[in-house]
């Protein structure tokens, strides 16, 4: 998205903008100017990295006054380098008196499942604010390989992760079983794609599932998605993200 294009979004209209979907937003050239844009209209701004590139855009995070930064951890393999730059960033928000926020972000699914307590505690262990859990969307089933826990074991888990969060004094923040329609994210947020196009959010995008550019009065259309289409919509009916 063109730096003059996300200024003509129709952002005071929301209490916060979130960098992420399907892509790695520290990859793109004007993330940080359009973080300074939102944040001198008083908005809060966030972003969720894969953490890759973070150790080269400390600097940059620190001066745009990014409210929070989640990093997408499954598992600690191959993982050092990027614990080491989220530990010296906390160390440097410290140091400048920042109130940067920043969180680990854990999809669940089968085969990590045992793995996920060590996560929380590396979190721990670099300062985090909070660990955010949430399931798995296996888009297309592209994904054969990937298993799903049964509610028996994602209940056994989140049981643990509570006691683990109380013990070790953090957040944990985890994902429900109950399924609304509306949903919460479809609810609260409108996601947008880099050519200014509006969808309900980032799983019907990748489904091709448009509302017409977001320019375009987003909010009647939304509301009108809400209301009248959702119900109909398979991907939403049996989501359980």
């Amino acid at each position: 998205m063109r730096f003059e294009d996300f200024k003509r979004l129709p952002l005071k209209r929301f209490k916060e903008i979130a960098f992420h979907g399907w892509g790695e937003p520290l990859l793109h050239p004007d993330l940080f100017k359009m973080v300074s844009y939102v944040k001198s209209l008083g908005i809060k701004a966030s972003v969720i990295t894969n953490g890759v590139l973070l150790g080269n855009k400390i600097e940059q995070i620190l001066v745009s006054n990014l409210d929070s930064l989640a990093v997408g951890i499954y598992t600690l393999k191959g993982k050092s380098k990027i614990l080491d730059d989220v530990r010296r960033l906390r160390e440097e928000a410290k140091s400048r008196g920042s109130r940067l926020e920043i969180f680990f972000d854990i999809t669940i699914f089968l085969e990590n499942l045992d793995e996920i307590p060590e996560i929380v505690k590396a979190g721990k262990e670099v300062e985090v604010d909070g660990i955010v859990l949430h399931r798995l969307f296996n888009l297309h089933e592209r994904l054969k390989h990937i298993g799903y826990p049964s509610k028996d074991e994602e209940q056994k888990l989140f049981e643990n992760l509570k006691l683990l969060g109380k013990k070790l004094n953090l957040k944990v923040y985890l994902p429900t079983w109950k399924h609304e329609i509306p949903c919460r994210v479809v609810r609260e947020c409108i996601y947008v794609t880099w050519d200014c196009r509006q969808s309900p959010c980032c799983f019907l995008c990748e489904l091709g599932y448009f509302l017409g550019r977001v320019e375009e009065d987003p909010f009647k259309k939304h509301v009108d998605f809400i209301t009248r289409q959702m119900r109909n919509v398979e991907v939403c009916r049996n989501c359980h993200w």
